[in-house]
């Protein structure tokens, strides 16, 4: 940041701080990806930097330096069973979209957070997962973390959320990235469509239409 102040009035430049959920998605999708991605103005709190931690824990190589990260992609089918258990802190888009990508692996994980993280329901995309024949367990038995996921082949679904949410339509597509015929979400409104713009900017085919997006 780069100000002065004069009788004139304030000048000066500002940086705004990278988007916290398009940070998520560039360390996910570059790990999805074949070769590598380059992220500027990445926003390196807490919650990202539990993102990146998860995917390293797959086999996933970052390189992080002041101005950029590079993540080493491998692939759709590049991910490698974690030998620890993959913390995702307290954000719950690491947890709600990354259960998505696990649920189609060749692998199980199991997935914990922080105290506060472990009070937010996950139901409402252990639902639509297990629809598209996901093994997605809550261990305790509330619908909440800690998860047991055992990756297995997915189904192509429709599915008519009831609530307009990116993290719950981003966690259905991304399953159905790998499932064995097409997927689609619609939703009673709108939500971000960060994941749909990016995904398409990786390669995929996501053409949305209205409130529903198709992969």
């Amino acid at each position: 940041m780069k100000y002065e102040i004069s009788r004139h009035g304030l000048r000066g430049e500002i940086t705004v701080p990278g988007d916290k959920s398009i940070s998520h998605r560039s360390v996910m999708f570059g790990a999805l990806a074949n070769g590598v991605t380059e992220i500027e103005n990445f926003l390196r709190g807490a919650d990202c930097l539990s993102t990146i931690s998860c995917f390293t824990k797959m086999g996933i190589h970052t390189e992080v330096t002041p101005s950029t990260i590079y993540v080493h992609g491998n692939g759709l089918r590049g991910l490698t069973a974690p030998t620890h258990i993959l913390d995702c802190g307290n954000s719950g888009t690491t947890t709600r979209l990354i259960s998505g990508i696990l649920a189609a692996q060749n692998f199980s994980c199991s997935l914990v957070g922080d105290a506060s993280l472990k009070k937010r329901p996950m139901n409402r995309i252990i639902r639509p997962l297990s629809m598209m024949g996901a093994d997605i367990q809550s261990t305790l038995g509330n619908n909440c973390l800690p998860l047991r996921i055992n990756g297995r082949q997915l189904h192509g679904i429709h599915y008519q959320s009831p609530v307009a949410s990116a993290q719950v339509k981003s966690a259905v597509l991304l399953a159905g990235l790998t499932a064995d015929s097409p997927t689609s979400v619609t939703e009673p409104y709108l939500s971000r469509n960060h994941t749909e713009l990016m995904l398409g900017t990786f390669g995929a085919k996501v053409t949305a239409e209205g409130t529903t997006a198709p992969i």
